[in-house]
């Protein structure tokens, strides 16, 4: 029996007045179960555990976001690679 994929939803954080295409963050739920599985793209450029959409739920929304596509996730990442290479070089 084929298991489905549980789905996937990202959001990008932008400060305010900002859009998603200057996102100064990125975070994914995973919606597994029991609980979702909540991931943010670290300074590493990793996805790393974290606790931001819970933490907005309760009311702790100091930074806004707004939901982007998994197409527009992969790019902006890859944007944010390519300038993270950038600077090593």
């Amino acid at each position: 029996m084929v298991q489905d994929e549980p789905a996937v939803r990202y959001f990008a954080l932008i400060s305010d007045g900002g859009t998603a295409d200057d996102a100064t963050g990125l975070v994914r739920r995973t919606h597994t179960r029991p609980v979702p599985t909540d991931e943010a793209i670290g300074n590493d450029l990793d996805w790393h555990p974290t606790e931001y959409l819970y933490l907005y739920w309760l009311g702790h929304n100091d930074q806004a976001h707004v939901e982007v596509s998994a197409e527009f996730a992969a790019q902006l990442v890859q944007r944010w690679r390519a300038k993270a290479a950038e600077h090593r070089s």
